[in-house]
C-alpha cells in the first residue's frame, strides 16, 4: 500500500504507516495471515523531530517561587502566634481557677479566707516583730493545691524573717528551716506568657521563687495621709481574714486574685531611668517624710532617673503588700507606672499587669475566672476591687 500525498483519502492518521507483507506464493506453503510493521514518524518523508527541552526554573520563577513562599509565612506567622497565645492565656486563667478552687476549700475549712500579710507573736520568737510573720496567703493555700509536701516543708510556726540575730530590716533573716522550701519554684504559680524566671536582687539573701499572681487588696483609694494600703476594702487585708458573708458586693462581682509581671533580674535596684519602653517594670518610688501623696504627674517623670527594680511578684510565700498586693485605682495594664512613698510605707499604687495582647486574667470571689480588658471602664474596675462598697457593677 502506497500513499500519495496530493490525495487527502490516502494520507496516514495515526502516528504510524503500516504495510502488510504478503504471504509466501510458493506451492505447499501454508497459508499465514499478513505480518505488519511499525514505521517510526522520524522514518516518514519530511518529518521533522520537535527540538529537545531542558529541565529546570529560570531565575525570575526561582524568585516568584520564594517571594510566595514568604508571602505565606508572612500570613502564617501572625496566626501561629496569636494562637499559642490563646493557649498560654488559657494556661495562666486554669492556673487562677485552682488558686480560686484552693481558696474555697481554704474557706471551707477555717470559715474564712486568709490573711492577706498576717501579723503573729511566736512562742520562742517573742523579740521579732508581729508584723515579720508575713506568711501570704498562697504559703496558706499549698495544702489545697495539691502541694502538701511543700506545705510539709515549710516551717510556718516561726516569722518568715528576724532570724539573722541583727535586725538588717524587713525582708531579711529567714529561718534555716525555710531556706530550701522558698527557693522552690512552683510550675503553675507563673503565667506561661511571662518570663518563668527567679528574681535576686544585689541584696538579697537567697534565689527566692517569685510568683505572678497577686491578691486583691481592694482599690488603694487616695486618703489624707496617702493611699488606702492596709485599710483596705478587698478580700484581703493585714488584720483579720474576710468571710463569705463580709462580701456584701456579691462574690461575682469582686476580685480575688489577678496577675502581674515579674521583675526584670538585671535591671538595677535603683537610679534606673523612666522609660515608655519600662514604665511596666520598674517601681517609682521615694520617702514619704514630705509628701505621702501619689498623683499621676509624679509617677510618669519619664527620663528621669526616678525608678527601681520592684518586689511584686519577686516572693511567692510572702504576703507583705510590696510583694503581693495589687490595687484597683488604676486599670489593668495601665500606663502610670507602679509607683509608692516609703520609708514609712505610706502610699502604694500596683496595678494588675500581664504579657497577654489586651487584658488580664482575674479570678473572682466565685471561684470564676475571666480575662477583663485594659478598656474597661475604671469605675467598673474599681468597683470590682472592693468588696463592700455598694457600687453597681456595669459589665466587664
Amino acid at each position: 500500500m502506497t500513499i500519495d500525498p496530493a490525495n487527502p483519502m490516502s494520507r496516514a492518521t495515526t502516528t504510524h504507516v503500516y504495510t502488510a507483507i504478503l504471504p509466501s506464493t510458493r506451492t505447499g506453503a501454508s497459508k499465514k495471515p499478513p505480518l505488519c510493521r511499525s514505521v517510526a514518524p522520524s522514518a516518514l518523508p519530511g518529518h521533522r523531530s520537535p527540538p529537545r527541552g531542558y529541565a529546570g526554573f529560570t531565575l525570575v520563577e526561582l524568585l516568584v517561587v520564594i517571594a510566595i513562599i514568604g508571602i505565606l509565612m508572612a500570613l502564617l506567622l501572625p496566626a501561629v502566634q496569636a494562637a499559642r497565645e490563646a493557649a498560654r492565656r488559657m494556661n495562666c486563667a486554669n492556673n487562677l481557677k485552682q488558686i480560686g478552687l484552693a481558696l474555697h476549700n481554704f474557706h471551707s475549712s477555717h470559715k474564712r479566707f486568709p490573711v492577706g500579710s498576717p501579723s503573729k507573736t511566736c512562742s520562742g520568737y517573742e523579740h521579732i516583730p508581729a508584723w515579720q510573720y508575713r506568711w501570704g496567703p498562697l504559703a496558706m493555700l499549698t495544702p489545697y493545691l495539691e502541694q502538701f509536701n511543700l506545705y510539709e516543708s515549710l516551717n510556718l510556726q516561726v516569722p518568715l524573717y528576724g532570724h539573722t540575730g541583727l535586725y538588717k530590716g524587713p525582708g531579711y533573716g529567714v529561718h534555716p528551716s525555710n531556706h530550701e522550701a522558698l527557693t522552690q519554684e512552683i510550675s503553675f504559680f507563673y503565667c506561661p506568657s511571662d518570663r518563668a524566671q527567679k528574681s535576686v536582687p544585689p541584696d538579697s539573701e537567697l534565689e527566692f521563687a517569685g510568683s505572678n499572681y497577686m491578691t486583691c487588696w481592694g482599690r488603694g483609694a487616695p486618703t489624707a495621709t496617702g493611699t488606702a494600703v492596709f485599710d483596705t476594702d478587698g478580700l484581703f487585708n493585714n488584720q483579720n481574714g474576710v468571710r463569705f458573708a463580709d462580701v456584701t458586693d456579691g462574690t461575682s462581682n469582686t476580685a480575688a486574685f489577678s496577675e502581674s509581671l515579674l521583675p526584670d533580674s538585671h535591671m538595677p535596684s535603683a537610679s534606673v531611668t523612666l522609660t515608655e519602653q519600662n514604665k511596666g517594670l520598674v517601681m517609682v518610688g521615694a520617702s514619704s517624710g514630705g509628701d505621702p501623696a501619689l498623683s499621676v504627674e509624679w509617677c510618669t517623670r519619664f527620663g528621669q532617673p526616678v525608678a527601681s527594680q520592684p518586689r511584686r511578684t519577686g516572693r511567692w510565700f510572702d504576703g507583705f503588700v510590696l510583694y503581693r498586693a495589687y490595687y484597683h485605682w488604676h486599670g489593668p495594664n495601665s500606663p502610670v507606672p507602679d509607683c509608692a512613698k516609703w520609708s514609712p510605707l505610706r502610699s502604694l499604687w500596683q496595678t494588675a499587669r500581664s504579657r497577654h495582647p489586651g487584658g488580664v486574667n482575674v479570678v473572682l470571689v466565685d471561684g470564676s475566672v475571666h480575662f477583663v480588658s485594659e478598656t474597661i471602664d475604671l469605675d467598673t474596675w474599681r468597683a470590682l476591687g472592693s468588696r463592700n462598697s455598694g457600687e453597681v457593677l456595669g459589665s466587664f
